[in-house]
């Protein structure tokens, strides 16, 4: 996905929920310069913003089984890297299933602000 510097995006995470199943944890991650660093965990104690400085600037819908999207605002130019969501359920047989997505957010400034009319070249007449 690609995000505008200052702008806002949101990072794709859904799964279609399954009886029997129960979410136990959701967390994201960022890797960036080859280190990973957990930016979000939502798990029996609530929700929890690791790195400072993704704090107040990140959300992920609550009452919305399936998705775990996560919404960045305000971007800035390092929060280009990629974003892992990592999704644990635990099933009726409290067996665990794991499940992982990553994507890669690009973070970019707009050089030309999209204009609603333009000018067709003057051969096309």
């Amino acid at each position: 996905v690609t995000g505008t510097w200052m702008g806002s995006t949101t990072v794709p995470c859904t799964y279609v929920p399954s009886e029997g199943f129960t979410e136990q944890t959701l967390s994201w991650s960022v890797e960036r310069d080859s280190s990973t660093s957990t930016i979000f965990r939502r798990d029996d104690s609530g929700d929890h913003i690791l790195l400072s400085k993704f704090r107040g600037r990140v959300s992920i819908p609550k009452q919305s089984p399936g998705n775990a999207s996560l919404l960045i605002e305000n971007l800035e130019m390092p929060d280009s890297g990629h974003y892992t969501c990592q999704v644990i359920w635990r099933s009726t047989d409290k067996s665990l299933i794991t499940r992982e997505v990553t994507t890669t957010l690009k973070v970019v400034k707009e050089v030309n602000p999209p204009s609603s009319s333009w000018e067709l070249p003057s051969s096309l007449h």
